[in-house]
């Protein structure tokens, strides 16, 4: 019993122990509550993956829920990395609803990294929506 006990425990310490994260620090002024704005983090595991939501953009089509991660202050957030991520960019959704209106370029993931976001850094959709991967 002692010995699956101290495997038990290693297991749940190394899942936990070695899980992957970034910190996001976010100095923009996004979100603004009184102007109900968002801003997220949107996941990708392959270049298809990126290709699609690109297109997603540049069409006006659903973007996938699941590939986003509501980011709810400013400043920083440690993030756990979804399996397999591979690539995140930032979408803000300035007055809340509709399509993002401001967004970053893919990025590729480095677990345990700090990535500071500034507003300069975002870029309107409309001009962003086209470039590939």
């Amino acid at each position: 019993m002692k010995k699956i006990m101290t495997c038990f425990l290693s297991l749940i310490v190394t899942s936990v122990g070695f899980a992957a994260t970034i910190v996001f620090d976010n100095k923009t002024t996004f979100p603004l509550k009184d102007q109900k704005s968002r801003i997220a983090v949107q996941w990708a595991t392959t270049a298809k993956e990126m290709q699609k939501e690109n297109k997603a953009l540049i069409y006006g089509l659903k973007l996938n829920s699941d590939s986003l991660q509501i980011i709810s202050q400013t400043g920083k957030s440690e993030l756990d990395l979804p399996k397999n991520a591979s690539h995140f960019r930032i979408l803000v959704w300035s007055k809340g609803v509709g399509e993002p209106d401001l967004l970053t370029n893919w990025v590729s993931v480095v677990p345990n990294k700090t990535y500071t976001l500034e507003k300069d850094q975002l870029v309107p959709a409309a001009l962003m929506s086209g470039v590939g991967c």
